[in-house]
């Protein structure tokens, strides 16, 4: 299932936002005249138990596109493309036994425009 928690859906709105406006700069009240709507209980504000556990990697480049997609028409000098399309994220833990302590790896990697 594609779900998103309202926190990365809104990330992903910002991000996509930042990519068209990079010369704004970023301060509290940089992304306020946003207005993201999205019906509570849909897969873009997702509530327990509904499963969202590939909303940062996958689901979030998707929002991300559906903003370019939609600003592409207003703002063709400035939105060219979607992003990759895709995430991919690796993650790796265990023990190390020299330091006596836990770790963990997590590398998230993207494609290009």
């Amino acid at each position: 299932p594609m779900n998103s928690v309202l926190a990365t859906t809104l990330s992903s709105v910002y991000l996509a936002m930042r990519h068209i406006f990079p010369e704004v700069p970023i301060s509290a009240g940089a992304f306020e005249p946003l207005i993201v709507k999205r019906p509570e209980g849909t897969f873009l504000d997702a509530k327990y138990p509904r499963p969202v556990s590939g909303c940062a990697a996958e689901v979030s480049q998707r929002i991300a596109e559906a903003v370019f997609a939609g600003m592409v028409q207003a703002l063709p000098e400035k939105v060219t493309a979607a992003p990759a399309g895709s995430s991919g994220n690796f993650a790796l833990g265990g023990n190390d036994p020299a330091r006596g302590r836990d770790y963990v790896m997590y590398q998230i990697s993207g494609g290009g425009y």
